[in-house]
């Protein structure tokens, strides 16, 4: 795991250029602080920038830039190809290996570009990545990311040239970098809580899309192309939909499972696995102390506040798998320390507050192990979330649901009918709720029961605030192309389509952008062994009688998890990974959230509405509770809106 930088000029370096890129690899030393490494060609206009963490081939062998034994290509890497150890046995049974020089994934990735070409190489890799690749002969520079999103990638236009990194902070540390933000950024961290599909923060700058490889040529002209298609991936698993019995398909799990935690524990560090409790945290914990013997060692994270400490579950499972266990709180006081910190850590605004618990277990979990293995993408490969579920049941197509939506619509309609006759009488409130939050509420049902289809309906359902644009200065509403498409998949069920949005947007966008950030903030490697290829493959093959056996959500799995562990450990209601943000926005973060929603900061930058922004915290301060969430994903936002410069 490390950090890459680069810039590319059409025409040919400027003198600046190698500082700027230097500048850029200091600025990521904690995803990389191990070594680093620069190399350019002046000519060519292309100058690559490494921070390493050395996680196999500890020699100076493993270091990057690296170039291939003809020296037509030079790459910067960031990640791993767990397969690596098969893909040289592979060259050296074909006699297309070179003579190797160490034995990094590296240098083996190189070895199969220059034997197979970069789109049939890209096409053998089971790994998490994204390298950017310059070919001399063609004089061509390839950015590429793995199919899932596990590692970043972001490309900016920074005057006449590109400059792409792992993480935003090194492009903004560049002086040519405009600063310039996208309300419509703002529009979807309100929305949604992450950036999602609406690119990044800022106008000139956007993450490199999971699964798509970006080609620059010599004059500077570009091209994308998708190497890895999750929607034909999953058609043609689908064509050979799994039939075997339940018990056949938890056993085929197992074994696939088993696979990819094998190879994802291979490394010349220490290795250890976050354990929540969870379903998928335990199954991946279980599996890894089956394989190993002597015991692993695992993290969990609890928190003072009861409803919401799972810690107790976690010790119970480690000790029935007989792993070395470690164990931290979290208080509502340290969460208050950590906020200030979120910004530095995840660039641009992120909503989820889980990522102060990750953050924390990131950390303490460094202190034992280079590389955790965590159970994340259970719930969007096996349509796990509760939401999937009630987006199935209200969406039957009988006459009850279209009763129900019907109704839904039409109850919406009226209230906001009287919502806007009391507020041309003055009325601040109605029924004992703030106008405001009343409408948004309403504007939220009647849009719901105005879907088109399930999924249209599903996406609007579990937004943070389906009227997300009404607090950004300039914000339109928001509209995502990929749930139309995904909708019009006609043979594809409710439960298929809800967890392939998921798979498109939470988990790169979200989950794993969580993830990453917190434990490369730490110099911490995390690995995900349920995106293995050959998992999500059989997840998309499996009918939804599979995936709910035993009439349970992600039944598989638990079959899968129950051949390690009693029942008794782990049969309860998902809770998640969250934080009672609710009442830390009461208590510890009240003085912070007072400042950050004050009349003169919310004037400070003129991006948000300060009205319908100071109507929501208050209405919060009064009781409010449905509107936590919301709540939370403005004072984050206000938090990293503070930071920027003034336009």
């Amino acid at each position: 795991m490390c950090a890459i930088v680069g810039l590319f000029r059409p025409g040919g370096l400027a003198r600046e250029d190698a500082a700027d890129v230097g500048r850029m690899c200091d600025r990521l030393a904690h995803r990389g602080p191990d070594s680093h490494g620069l190399w350019s060609n002046a000519a060519a206009g292309v100058a690559l920038g490494h921070r390493r963490l050395s996680i196999l081939d500890m020699s100076a062998a493993g270091a990057q830039p690296m170039l291939s034994a003809s020296e037509r290509f030079a790459i910067v890497f960031n990640g791993e190809i767990y397969n690596f150890a098969e893909l040289a046995a592979g060259l050296e049974a074909e006699g297309r290996a070179p003579v190797w020089r160490g034995r990094s994934d590296t240098e083996i990735l190189l070895a199969c570009i220059e034997a197979y070409g970069l789109d049939a190489a890209l096409a053998r890799l089971r790994g998490m990545f994204a390298f950017a690749l310059f070919d001399a002969r063609e004089r061509r520079l390839h950015l590429a990311r793995d199919a899932f999103g596990e590692k970043p990638l972001y490309l900016a236009r920074v005057g006449a040239a590109f400059a792409f990194a792992s993480e935003l902070k090194a492009l903004t540390c560049l002086p040519a970098f405009e600063r310039r933000i996208d309300p419509q950024a703002l529009v979807a961290v309100v929305r949604h809580g992450y950036l999602g599909a609406a690119g990044s923060l800022y106008v000139d700058a956007a993450p490199i899309a999971p699964g798509s490889c970006v080609t620059f040529s010599a004059d500077g002209a570009r091209a994308s192309r998708q190497w890895w298609d999750h929607e034909k991936v999953a058609a043609q698993a689908r064509s050979a939909r799994f039939s075997g019995t339940p018990a056949q398909a938890a056993q085929t799990l197992d074994g696939l499972i088993h696979a990819s935690v094998a190879r994802q524990s291979v490394a010349d560090v220490s290795v250890g696995a976050f354990l929540s409790g969870g379903i998928d945290s335990s199954v991946i914990a279980a599996i890894m102390q089956a394989q190993r013997a002597t015991p692993i060692d695992t993290f969990t994270l609890g928190f003072e506040d009861a409803a919401f400490d799972e810690s107790s579950f976690a010790r119970a499972m480690a000790r029935h798998i007989g792993s070395r266990h470690h164990e931290i709180r979290l208080s509502g006081e340290e969460a208050r320390d950590m906020v200030a910190r979120m910004p530095d850590i995840y660039d641009e605004p992120f909503v989820d507050p889980s990522q102060l618990p990750m953050t924390a277990i990131a950390a303490f979990a460094r202190k034992s192990v280079v590389v955790c293995l965590s159970g994340d993408a259970g719930d969007e490969l096996f349509a796990g979330y509760g939401r999937h579920h009630a987006a199935a049941r209200r969406w039957s197509g009988g006459l009850s649901g279209l009763a129900l939506r019907g109704a839904s619509g039409a109850y919406a309609r009226a209230l906001l009918g009287i919502a806007a006759l009391a507020k041309s009488l003055g009325a601040q409130r109605l029924a004992g709720r703030d106008l405001w939050s009343l409408r948004l509420r309403l504007e939220g049902l009647k849009a719901r029961s105005g879907a088109g289809g399930a999924l249209e309906a599903y996406e609007r359902a579990f937004t943070t605030v389906d009227q997300a644009h009404l607090f950004v200065r300039g914000g339109a509403p928001l509209s995502d192309p990929l749930v139309a498409r995904l909708g019009a998949h006609e043979d594809w069920s409710t439960l298929d389509q809800a967890s392939m949005l998921d798979v498109y947007r939470y988990l790169p966008d979200d989950i794993l952008v969580k993830v990453d950030r917190a434990a490369m903030a730490h110099s911490l490697e995390t690995r995900v062994p349920l995106l293995d290829p050959d998992i999500a493959r059989f997840a998309w093959s499996l009918p939804d009688s599979i995936k709910l056996m035993n009439g349970e959500r992600k039944g598989v799995l638990k079959a899968v998890l129950a051949r390690y562990a009693p029942r008794e450990l782990w049969d309860r209601p998902k809770r998640g990974f969250g934080a009672p943000v609710g009442a830390w926005l009461r208590g510890p973060l009240l003085p912070l959230a007072e400042d950050l929603f004050s009349p003169q900061a919310l004037s400070a930058r003129g991006l948000l509405e300060p009205e319908p922004v100071a109507r929501v915290w208050r209405d919060f301060l009064a009781g409010g509770q449905r509107r936590s969430n919301l709540v939370w994903s403005l004072f984050v936002l206000q938090l990293y809106l503070a930071r920027e410069p003034a336009a």
